[in-house]
């Protein structure tokens, strides 16, 4: 049974269109040698982060939520991202996307956590692992054996890797629709563990 004022502060949240959220139920952990910070984000705003001289994290805000990105402080074009060619799936939902996609509510997505991702760390490795995702995505102009060799060596350059945990946030279901009850996340908290790679290679 909810104690008094709690149950309170639900009906109160309930009849506002809001839903209370529990924190993670995986505390965030940072290993030793991790980069590790924390933040909050509201819809439709943008969060940036410095790694270290080179690299940048960020949540880049969508329609009703954030991709996480791992990003060159200095783009270049064609290289603005370094994250996406090296976390898997690739044509489901991905720990990258914070949102409602795939028809996945406000609320499993703030309960996925923590999310873990790979990233490599410079334009070179970049644009080898998106031509490696290029076969292994769209293999029917390629030879059996070209898509093997791609397939096999698909995350294979220095990759760093990332954590995120969500540890409070806030939904609402006040726009929702007859044909869409996902919710949309308010706010959230969170936070970061990065870990690069021992050697990374110099950025090109």
């Amino acid at each position: 049974m909810l104690r008094p004022a709690l149950a309170a502060f639900t009906i109160l949240l309930l009849s506002s269109g809001q839903q209370p959220v529990s924190p993670s139920h995986n505390p965030p952990v940072c290993s030793a040698s991790a980069v590790c910070f924390s933040g909050e984000v509201s819809a439709g705003q943008q969060f940036r982060h410095a790694i270290d001289d080179r690299l940048q994290f960020i949540l880049e805000p969508q329609d009703r939520g954030w991709d996480i990105l791992i990003a060159p402080r200095q783009p270049q074009p064609g290289c603005d991202e370094f994250a996406a060619v090296v976390t898997p799936p690739y044509r489901s939902d991905s720990p990258l996307d914070i949102d409602m996609s795939y028809g996945i509510s406000a609320e499993q997505e703030v309960d996925s956590s923590p999310r873990a991702f790979s990233f490599v760390t410079n334009c070179s490795d970049y644009k080898t692992e998106f031509d490696r995702l290029q076969i292994v995505l769209w293999p029917y102009s390629y030879t059996e054996k070209e898509v093997d060799k791609a397939t096999a060596a698909l995350g294979t350059s220095p990759l760093g890797q990332g954590r995120l945990w969500i540890t409070d946030s806030k939904i609402s279901h006040a726009a929702d629709t007859p044909s869409d009850k996902l919710g949309t996340i308010d706010w959230m908290r969170f936070t970061i563990e990065i870990r690069l790679p021992p050697h990374p290679a110099a950025p090109q």
